[in-house]
């Protein structure tokens, strides 16, 4: 009989054991400590862009505890990258554990690049929680997002410019190329387009330049002394983005007032084009100025002959009134007969 309770309390602590070692895995996963571990798998566009949006995602591993409930995960953004919500903060609401499946905390965000952002690589700043025990500290990594800037730049000089029609030289001075350049003159106040308002001009590598020609006349606007000619240079860089480059230059002379401006002067009657009278009366002062100036010069070198023919002129002159005041040749012969008589 002793032997049978002997056997029998074998048999049951077997039994235990059984039962513990059974349960064993399931309490191994719902009763670990919560250790995370954080790697960034996408960044699209890869590179990034200046001036663009770059998606990233992150994924968390160990979050399969029960212990992991309430983890957080938060992005710090730092230049040049910002978030428009302004809220990098995840938080896990409970665990993700599903048993015999992998079980991943996936979290994406959105990232605006500056548009100065300088190429090469930048670094991401994230911080995460491991969950409720440890609510007061976080842990710090830091992930690089590679950043290329594909914009070009352009410089522009007026070539040259008429009275319907100006040329303007545009280099590429950037280091990528442009390719499918359209330079295309908007509507604004001080000049008007009278042909076609855009041109094709193809691609233009680093380094190449090209001249785009357009029919333009300047419109007179009261009170507006903006000057300048404004005109957008569109193009698509290296990595396939369509962009837009604004650009104005100043047009000091060459275009005259537009057609219809004048017209509203050249009306019949009495009328003239502005400017024409007053033009005139200048011409008319510089002619006169250059003759005076032309006497002065001559009476200066020759005062002596010129006096000399004053002279003269006024013997001569003289000499014609004493004459003028004797009788005729004829009425002295007269008298002398009388006399003889």
């Amino acid at each position: 009989m002793k032997k049978n309770i002997f056997f029998g309390i074998l048999v049951f602590l077997f039994s235990l054991n059984l039962i513990y070692a059974s349960s064993e895995p399931l309490l191994s996963a719902s009763s670990d400590s919560c250790d995370l571990d954080v790697s960034l798998i996408n960044q699209d566009p890869y590179p990034a862009i200046p001036g663009e949006y770059v998606n990233v995602v992150f994924q968390v591993n160990g979050v399969a505890s029960n212990q992991c409930d309430g983890a957080t995960f938060e992005l710090i953004p730092e230049y040049p990258f910002s978030l428009d919500d302004l809220d990098g903060l995840r938080v896990l609401d409970g665990s993700t554990y599903v048993k015999d499946y992998k079980s991943d905390w996936m979290i994406t965000y959105k990232l605006r690049v500056d548009k100065d952002a300088v190429e090469g690589t930048s670094t991401l700043l994230v911080h995460y929680n491991p969950g409720k025990l440890n609510f007061n500290s976080y842990i710090e990594k830091k992930f690089d997002i590679e950043i290329q800037d594909s914009r070009t730049n352009f410089d522009a000089v007026i070539q040259e410019s008429t009275s319907s029609e100006v040329s303007i030289a545009i280099a590429n001075t950037g280091k990528y190329v442009a390719n499918s350049v359209v330079v295309r003159i908007p509507e604004q106040d001080s000049f008007r387009v009278t042909g076609t308002d855009g041109q094709m001009v193809g691609n233009l590598d680093s380094g190449d330049y090209t001249i785009v020609n357009f029919a333009l006349t300047k419109i007179p606007v009261k009170n507006n002394e903006d000057n300048n000619l404004k005109f957008d240079i569109y193009y698509t860089d290296s990595l396939g983005f369509r962009r837009t480059v604004n650009m104005q230059l100043p047009m000091n002379s060459g275009l005259t007032d537009s057609v219809d401006n004048t017209l509203t002067y050249q009306e019949f009657g009495n009328r003239k084009i502005p400017g024409q009278g007053t033009s005139n009366i200048y011409l008319t002062f510089a002619i006169i100025l250059v003759v005076l100036i032309i006497f002065g010069v001559i009476y200066k070198k020759k005062s002596k002959k010129i006096k000399n023919i004053f002279k003269k002129m006024r013997y001569k002159s003289n000499k014609h009134k004493q004459n003028s005041n004797e009788p005729p040749s004829w009425i002295e012969h007269q008298k002398e007969g009388e006399r003889k008589k």
